[in-house]
Parts: C-alpha cells; sequence; structure tokens
C-alpha cells in the first residue's frame, strides 16, 4: 500500500524504508486505509477545552515558571518567545523580559492566576482568549491534545514593537 509522507502514529513509523523503490511492504505492514483510520482515530482523541492570556515576565522570575513541578502544580501550559535585551519592553540580565502565552483549563483559572501573582505578574489584567479548538497553530494543537503541561521555549530572540 502507499504510506502517506509525514504521517507519524502512535501505532507506526510510516516514514523511511518503505515502501521500497519496488513498492514492497512487509505483509503486516499497514495498508493506506489503515493508516488513515489511524489518523482518524487520533483526531477525534478528546481534546482540552482551554483558555490563554499573555503575559510578559521578567528574567528573575522565568525559571520558576519553566519548572515542569510548578507548572504541574498550578496546572498550566507555556508558549515561550526571549525578548531580546535591547528591546523596549526588555533589559539586562534579570531585566531581561520574555513574552509568555499561558494555557490552562477554565476551571484551573483561580489557581492559575495565584502562580503568576507569586512571581509578580499581573496575569489576570491580560484579555483572557478561548483556544480554537481547531488552530492551525501546530503548538497550541499539541498543547490541546497533551494530557500534561507543555512548554514551547523559542530558540530565537525577538524584538517588541511598541505604538509609539
Amino acid at each position: 500500500g502507499v504510506v502517506p509522507v509525514g504521517f507519524r502514529g502512535a501505532m507506526w513509523a510510516a516514514e523511511g524504508i518503505y515502501p521500497t523503490a519496488d513498492g514492497w511492504v512487509p505483509p503486516a505492514w499497514p495498508s493506506n486505509e489503515e493508516i488513515l483510520e489511524q489518523e482518524d482515530l487520533e483526531k477525534a482523541k478528546l481534546k482540552r477545552s482551554l483558555v490563554k492570556r499573555q503575559a510578559i515576565v521578567k528574567g528573575k522570575h522565568i525559571e520558576t515558571l519553566l519548572s515542569i513541578d510548578y507548572m504541574s502544580r498550578w496546572k498550566f501550559s507555556l508558549m515561550v518567545w526571549p525578548l531580546k535585551e535591547s528591546s523596549k519592553l526588555s533589559g539586562r540580565g534579570d531585566n531581561r523580559s520574555y513574552v509568555c502565552w499561558v494555557f490552562y483549563e477554565q476551571q484551573d483559572e483561580q489557581s492559575v492566576i495565584r502562580a503568576f501573582n507569586n512571581v509578580e505578574v499581573r496575569l489576570k489584567e491580560s484579555e483572557r482568549e478561548v483556544v480554537d479548538p481547531d488552530t492551525s497553530i501546530k503548538n497550541e494543537e499539541l498543547i490541546l491534545r497533551a494530557k500534561d503541561q507543555i512548554c514551547f521555549f523559542s530558540k530565537y530572540e525577538w524584538d517588541a514593537l511598541t505604538a509609539d
């Protein structure tokens, strides 16, 4: 059978050596229909219903928030973008800033707000947005499907532009 490129199911790793140049696959290899059925099952898995808020966190507190134990205890996930030290909203050392999207379930809101208050971030002041369950943002989709807390940390430095 033909194997779709890029499929990474829980059961099969279809990328790589099969099918061979002549189209051969092992007899136990799943058919294209089986692979598509597995993809549909994966897509149908229950997604969590999440909301998100944006925060700017100073360097002296970022390690606390990035701690898996802290994220698990307070039940939130993160997407983090470090700002350049020369950015208007940032600084050097402990004053360096990080832009964070904070994801959590609605019923955990008070707990998450408290967790950020503990590190001098007033999360409640930012607008709460519902995360689109059909989002096209890959990292948001992964957070929606995850059972545990996740942090995506950008390896690039960013610049924050202000409307002056």
